[in-house]
C-alpha cells in the first residue's frame, strides 16, 4: 500500500526528520486517508504522469510530517504535566509556582512556547481529521489518475462500473 519509501522521504524533509520506525507506522495511516479520500482510485488507476505521481508522494509525505509533528507535540504536553524525565531517565518533579488549597490546584512553571498551528488542533480530534483533509485536499485537487478521473472525485467512477458489482 506505500506510495513513498523512507529514502524518498527522507529525502524531501532531511536526514534527520523522522526514525525510519515512525515513518513505517505513520506511512500507513497516511495512505490509508489518502485511499480514503479517493476512493481507492491509487490502487486500481494510480496516477501515470510524473509531475501527478510526484504531487502524490508529496501529499503522503506531508501527511506523514503533520502526524510526526502531532505525535510530538503530544508528548511534549504529557510531560508537560509535572515531570520530567533527566538524562539519566529518572522522573523529576518540575518546579510548582502556586499552590492554592479547597479545591487542590496546582500550577507549574514552564516557559511560554511559540503556538502553532499543531498546537491548535492538538486537542481536538475533529479538527486534526480536517487538517488532513484539508492538506490532502489542497495537494490532490485536479490531479488526475491513470484514466484522467480526478482523484477527489466522489462521483461513479466512469467506465469503470463493472468493478461495482
Amino acid at each position: 500500500m506505500g506510495y513513498v519509501t523512507y529514502d524518498y522521504y527522507k529525502s524531501i524533509y532531511g536526514e534527520d526528520s523522522m526514525p525510519e520506525t515512525d515513518f513505517n507506522r505513520l506511512s500507513w495511516e497516511a495512505c490509508r486517508r489518502i485511499d480514503i479520500l479517493t476512493l481507492n482510485k491509487l490502487k486500481f488507476a494510480f496516477p501515470i504522469n510524473e509531475k501527478d505521481v510526484e504531487t502524490v508522494r508529496r501529499c503522503v509525505c506531508k501527511l506523514i510530517e503533520i502526524a510526526g509533528q502531532i505525535e510530538a507535540a503530544n508528548k511534549r504536553v504529557s510531560e508537560g504535566q509535572g515531570y520530567v524525565v533527566d538524562e539519566s531517565g529518572a522522573l523529576r518533579g518540575k518546579t510548582v509556582s502556586s499552590v492554592s488549597s479547597g479545591s487542590e490546584s496546582v500550577s507549574y512553571s514552564a516557559k511560554a512556547e511559540q503556538s502553532t498551528l499543531i498546537d491548535a488542533v492538538l486537542s481536538d480530534k475533529v479538527a486534526q481529521e480536517r487538517l488532513y483533509q484539508d492538506t490532502a485536499k489542497e495537494y490532490l485537487s485536479f490531479v488526475p489518475d491513470a484514466n484522467g478521473v480526478n482523484l477527489l472525485y466522489a462521483g461513479a467512477y466512469p467506465g469503470k462500473r463493472e468493478m461495482w458489482k
